[in-house]
């Protein structure tokens, strides 16, 4: 990619994780620089043949790009955090998707969406239709599409 099409950092946003934040246009391949993501450590990039993907990087250096929408109430995922232990968190109720295979590792927290058997639950369906994945690599500093 060339730095004069490098993304300007992001203030986050206001508006609500429903709806795509002004993502990042992918250059053929290539999806989003490595330094180019903030603390959170991922992004939203749109893509030709993928649409919307959140794209980022895990703790350990892994790249990945999942699909951009929560299975519970389809918020998206480029607008919040990778966590400490390399899942993706949701920005309104804080679901765990694991990004190296879509599956989500734990369902909705907080006073109405953490009743566990209700959380359980949106895990299961979470786990058994799993965010689409795409699988990336890391080129010269850019994360992109492999092969």
């Amino acid at each position: 990619m060339a730095d004069d099409h490098a993304p300007s950092p992001r203030p986050r946003s206001v508006l609500p994780p429903v709806l795509h934040d002004q993502p990042i246009r992918a250059r053929g391949r290539d999806l989003v620089r490595v330094a180019d993501l903030d603390e959170r450590g991922v992004a939203e990039v749109r893509t030709d043949d993928h649409g919307v993907l959140a794209v980022g990087i895990r703790p350990d250096g892994t790249p990945f790009a999942v699909g951009n929408t929560c299975r519970h109430q389809l918020a998206k995922l480029g607008r919040e955090r990778v966590t400490e232990n390399g899942c993706l968190q949701c920005p309104w109720h804080r679901a765990e998707f694991d990004v190296t295979d879509g599956s989500m590792v734990s369902g909705p927290k907080g006073v109405i969406f953490g009743f566990p058997p209700y959380s359980a639950v949106v895990a299961a369906v979470g786990r058994a239709v799993p965010l689409t994945t795409a699988q990336v690599e890391i080129v010269d500093g850019v994360i992109r599409l492999a092969h």
